[in-house]
C-alpha cells in the first residue's frame, strides 16, 4: 500500500509539472512509460490502471505458490526481456514485457518517445571530441582511483559469460558523491556536457576476457551513448553489435549510439576492456522539452 500511496503522489507530481508548461514540448506529449503514454500515466486513470495491474499481480503470485511454476508464460521469441534488466535496482510498480522488435528499429523498455526520430549509430560531434581531447586525464584518474569497480547490476541478467562491472559516477540517484571526490577532473569535464540525468547515467564499464552480454535494449531513447575507449587494447577481438552493424572500440576514441536498439557486447580477448559510458540528451528534444524531462519526477516515477 506504501508503494501505491507513493505512486499517486508521483502521478499528481507529474500531472502538475506538465499542465504547467504551455510549450511546444510535442516530444514530450508522445512519451510512454510501457504502454502507457505520459499524459494519461499522470492522471487518475492511468493511476487506476497501474493499481489494478498490481493487484492482478499480487493475487496471481498468491495463486503460484500452490501450483507448479510455468516456465511457459512468454514464448521466446514473442517476448524480447521478460523483466526490465535496466532498472539497475530499483523495482519498479508496474511493467509490460517487453516484445521482440526487428533491430533496425529502436524498443527502448521503459521510456519510449515515439516522435523521435533516430538511428542506431551516430556520426561523432563535439561532445566526442570534449571526452577525446580529456581522454588522458580522464584516463589518468581512473587508474589512480585503484579501479574500484564492483558488480553491474545488469551482469547477473545480461553477461551469459565471464563479468561486467563498472564504476557509477552519475546514477539513478545523481550524482555519487562517494565515488565523485575520486574523480574531480573528469566530473569537471562532464560538467560542460549536457548530461541525460533524469533518464541516464556515467559509468566506467569494465569487461572480463570472455563477457557476453546478450542482446537487449536500454530503457529510453531520450539519450545518446557515448562510449570512450579508456582501456581498448584488443579492438579486433571486443565489439559491440548496435541494431544491424558491429563496431570496435578504439583507445581514447569515442563511438556513439542510441542504446534504445537492440545491442550486445562480444569479448574474444584476453585482456580487459574499459570504457567510460555518457548518457546525453538525444538531439531531437528542444530545451524545452529537455527542462521538462529533467525535473526529477521523472527520476523517480513508478520506482518503489
Amino acid at each position: 500500500m506504501q508503494a501505491i500511496i507513493k505512486h499517486w503522489k508521483s502521478c499528481k507530481e507529474l500531472r502538475k509539472t506538465l499542465s504547467s508548461n504551455k510549450k511546444e514540448i510535442d516530444n514530450v506529449k508522445n512519451l510512454y512509460w510501457y504502454d502507457i503514454n505520459i499524459q494519461i500515466a499522470a492522471s487518475f486513470l492511468g493511476f487506476l490502471k497501474v493499481f489494478l495491474w498490481r493487484i492482478k499481480k499480487i493475487f496471481d503470485f498468491s495463486k503460484k505458490i500452490a501450483q507448479r511454476p510455468r516456465t511457459d508464460i512468454y514464448e521466446h521469441d514473442e517476448v524480447y526481456q521478460h523483466e526490465n534488466p535496466k532498472n539497475y535496482g530499483a523495482e519498479s510498480i508496474y511493467y509490460k514485457p517487453l516484445p521482440k522488435v526487428h533491430p533496425k528499429y529502436p524498443n527502448p523498455s521503459i521510456w519510449n518517445c515515439k516522435t523521435l526520430k533516430s538511428s542506431a549509430w551516430f556520426e561523432n560531434d563535439d561532445w566526442c571530441r570534449l571526452l577525446e581531447k580529456n581522454a588522458e586525464i580522464i584516463k589518468e584518474e581512473f587508474f589512480s582511483s585503484k579501479d574500484q569497480c564492483t558488480t553491474h547490476p545488469g551482469d547477473k541478467l545480461l553477461a551469459e559469460n565471464g563479468k561486467w562491472s563498472s564504476i557509477v559516477l552519475i546514477g539513478t540517484k545523481g550524482i555519487n558523491q562517494d565515488v565523485a571526490k575520486y574523480f574531480p577532473k573528469t566530473m569537471a569535464i562532464l560538467e560542460e556536457m549536457p548530461i541525460c540525468k533524469t533518464f541516464g547515467f556515467v559509468a566506467f564499464s569494465k569487461f572480463s576476457p570472455g563477457t557476453h552480454i546478450k542482446t537487449h535494449t536500454g530503457a529510453s531513447n531520450l539519450r545518446l551513448r557515448y562510449h570512450l575507449g579508456i582501456d581498448t587494447p584488443e579492438p579486433d577481438f571486443v565489439k559491440i553489435r548496435v541494431g544491424e552493424k558491429t563496431k570496435p572500440w578504439t583507445q581514447n576514441k569515442c563511438i556513439v549510439f542510441d542504446d534504445s536498439y537492440d545491442h550486445e557486447v562480444f569479448h574474444n580477448g584476453k585482456k580487459d576492456r574499459i570504457v567510460l559510458i555518457v548518457d546525453l540528451w538525444h538531439p531531437e528534444l528542444s530545451i524545452d522539452e529537455i527542462s521538462i524531462l529533467q525535473t526529477p519526477v521523472f527520476s523517480k516515477f513508478g520506482k518503489v
